[in-house]
């Protein structure tokens, strides 16, 4: 049987013949030790009957011949082993019957026909049975008549065969149909057994290179981890450089500005005139000196900013009062000093914000500043409108203006497009990037428009929160950085110094300050804080403001920073950071004076920065009578002698520093009450900060039991016993 199915499409043609092959060399090999049994069986049936072996021995030789001949090439020249097999059959069954004609051994070419149509396709199966008709025929007709000879004609062995060969294709149909629909299925199945490796394959290979992806997506995330925790340490590292060297430089610079301020400003408390040619130059040393504190103070600005420590202390405040009018009165001097005009275009329906007056107009002086100092002729005008929902102001000068190609990077730090001609208030290069910090962190944007030769015109926006809206308004820049990624922690207290404080310490997250409660519902539905702190005597009425609204905000309260929480809060009443301006030391003072004379004693281990003070008092209006001492223990025992109105403490000196100093004052009833006014060149976060006992959390929904395990332990981690030791508690006890 021949099996035959187009299954070029579907498997490679080399591993179909190998199977078919096989199939045909399997059922080959059964038919070749048929025809040797047969062989050997007819020649043993001649010799047991005793006839003449005459062509028998070659009937057998030709049937061993060819099936050895089949046996030889089945695997490899299928064809011709099957050729070689049937032609030996047929050759040997025309022997039989010419050697005994009588008999019916024609007949016996039926088998031949039946084994031909199972090796070999229908056509060749045709030429086989035309040969073996063939040869049967000329073997009857060569042989004759023979008596006793069943009579077979030509026509009826064609006939015969015919049948045969028509009967045994039919009943083979069926198969050959069924195996050709098997071959075409099992092509199917190794086509898809191939399509399977081969996707497997490549599954391996992209697991392989997804593997090897992750691992260097891994190394990646590794690397900018410790990339980030350098930054990080950097941005500490240069934060703490920068307030050490501007608290080295205050020092110094204290004595520089206060000095020639005076003798600058206020010749005449120096009781003799100053010689007309020394003014200009201590002016030159004065104007100068400013500029470096300013540079200073810009400096330490931008480092808050980059470590995430420059904290917001928002109030609802009218844009025109609160920052523009300041600002304009703070630069005018400097604008009339050159010639130019200042004007203000104000819309009359501004409505209020919620924002740092302080810092809005630090922004503002900037740009302003900015805008007077490479403004030479013509003159600048401030606007402010409502546009949509922010509030845009604008400043517009006539200077030279600004390049196209310097526009990019106008807003970074340390850069400047040009110098002014003079360079007689040449600037930092910080200006422009500290006023755009300041803005995005107000949730505003920032823009320039100039043309060279044209003039300039910085424009900034600053977002209207409605207390009444729903929606949170849309933030940009840092502060939609910091709102998404670390988070909002909103701290009501009225001293600005201690939310600064606090934010140092507060880690990934942003510290926004308010001064009171007003405002506490408008900025909780614009900054979704994670939660708001307060002292215990505000939280009460917060928690009523915030009741009526959806959100569920934790409260927590406690005594918020105060410098030493060991003292008398109303000990100390200002905090004065080096160099110190005659106006913040007579606006502290006017609320201090005493009649007839204010007693102020100065704590200064450095004799010139005492001078400085006593020359500054002396400059007042106020009659002040002056004490001083060089540390804590002298100042001690001035007090123990005379106690003054008011004592201006340096917290470092020798022997006794001002803590110290503080702390005897404290524990003295008589001193305790003397009003303090520190004096130094630490910043505020530099002081000794205490959060004072008890620490409260408030929160309407109860919550689980493992968030609340956890609370307790951030609690117990965060406030460690201190227990006595024996010797120290049985000394105390016999004490």
């Amino acid at each position: 049987m021949t099996v035959t199915a187009d299954v070029s499409h579907w498997v490679p043609e080399h591993d179909l013949e190998v199977e078919l092959g096989q199939l045909r060399y399997d059922m080959l090999r059964p038919l070749v030790g048929a025809v040797l049994i047969v062989g050997w069986g007819w020649f043993s049936y001649v010799v047991l009957r005793g006839w003449e072996l005459r062509n028998s021995t070659a009937t057998v030789v030709v049937l061993c011949l060819s099936a050895y001949v089949a046996a030889k090439w089945g695997k490899e020249r299928y064809a011709l082993a099957c050729w070689s097999l049937l032609l030996g059959m047929a050759v040997a069954q025309g022997l039989v019957v010419a050697t005994y004609p009588h008999s019916l051994a024609a007949a016996v070419g039926v088998v031949v026909v039946i084994v031909a149509n199972a090796l070999r396709p229908l056509l060749e199966t045709l030429a086989i049975t035309a040969l073996l008709w063939v040869a049967n025929a000329m073997a009857l007709e060569l042989a004759g008549p023979v008596e006793g000879r069943i009579a077979v004609g030509p026509v009826d062995l064609l006939a015969l065969y015919l049948l045969a060969l028509g009967t045994s294709w039919l009943m083979t149909r069926p198969l050959r149909t069924s195996v050709a629909w098997a071959l075409t299925g099992w092509a199917r199945v190794h086509h898809a057994l191939e399509e399977a490796r081969s996707r497997r394959g490549e599954l391996y290979r992209a697991l392989r290179a997804l593997e090897e992806a992750t691992y260097r997506i891994e190394r990646m995330n590794n690397e900018l981890i410790l990339a980030q925790q350098r930054a990080e340490g950097a941005l500490a590292v240069k934060s703490r450089f920068a307030a050490t060297v501007s608290h080295e430089l205050r020092g110094p610079l204290n004595l520089i500005l206060g000095f020639s301020r005076l003798m600058a400003l206020s010749p005449e408390s120096y009781g003799e005139p100053l010689p007309r040619p020394y003014r200009a130059d201590i002016y030159t040393i004065y104007r100068n000196t400013q500029h470096i504190v300013s540079m200073i103070d810009d400096i330490l600005d931008l480092s808050q900013v980059e470590a995430q420590k420059l904290t917001l202390m928002k109030d609802r405040i009218n844009l025109q009062s609160d920052v523009i009018e300041r600002a304009v009165a703070d630069i005018q001097p400097l604008v009339e000093r050159k010639g130019l005009t200042l004007r203000r275009e104000v819309a009359g329906d501004l409505p209020p914000v919620l924002a740092d007056p302080v810092r809005l107009c630090q922004a503002l002086m900037n740009l302003l500043t900015n805008a007077a100092r490479f403004t030479e002729r013509g003159g600048i005008t401030v606007r402010a409108a409502r546009v949509e929902d922010a509030v845009q102001i604008s400043v517009q000068d006539t200077g030279p203006g600004i390049p196209a190609g310097e526009l990019s990077r106008l807003f970074k730090e340390f850069h400047q497009v040009h110098q002014t001609p003079t360079r007689e208030s040449r600037g930092t290069g910080l200006g422009l990037a500290i006023a755009k910090s300041l803005v995005e962190l107000h949730g505003g944007s920032i823009w320039v428009e100039s043309m060279e030769g044209m003039g300039t015109t910085f424009y900034f926006s600053i977002p209207i929160q409605e207390s009444e809206a729903s929606v949170e308004p849309a933030k940009t820049g840092d502060d939609q950085r910091h709102s998404k990624l670390v988070g909002t922690c909103l701290v009501v207290h009225d001293d600005p110094a201690a939310v600064r404080v606090l934010a140092r310490y507060i880690d990934n997250y942003r510290v926004v300050g308010l001064p009171d409660a007003t405002e506490v519902v408008a900025l909780t539905e614009e900054l979704h804080p994670r939660a708001v702190v307060t002292t215990p005597d505000v939280a009460e009425s917060i928690a009523e403001k915030l009741s009526p609204l959806p959100h569920d905000v934790p409260i927590i309260s406690c005594r918020l920073p105060r410098v030493r929480g060991h003292l008398d809060a109303e000990m100390v009443v200002g905090y004065l950071i080096k160099p110190v301006m005659p106006e913040s030391l007579m606006a502290i003072m006017g609320r201090l004076e005493r009649e007839p004379e204010t007693t102020v004693l100065l704590v200064e281990d450095e004799p010139d920065a005492a001078r400085l003070l006593e020359r500054m008092l002396l400059s007042f209006p106020r009659p002040y009578r002056i004490l001083k001492a060089r540390d804590g223990v002298q100042a001690l025992e001035v007090m123990a002698d005379q106690t003054p109105d008011v004592v201006l403490m340096d917290l470092v000196m020798p022997e006794m520093d001002g803590w110290q100093t503080m702390d005897r004052m404290q524990a003295d009833g008589r001193l305790r009450h003397i009003p303090v006014i520190i004096v130094s060149a630490q910043d505020t976060a530099g002081a000794n900060w205490v959060v004072s006992a008890p620490l409260q959390v408030r929160h309407r929904r109860p919550i689980d039991i493992a968030r609340g395990a956890e609370c307790l332990r951030a609690l117990m981690n965060a406030l460690p016993p201190d227990y006595a030791q024996p010797a120290t508690a049985a000394s105390a006890a016999g004490g």
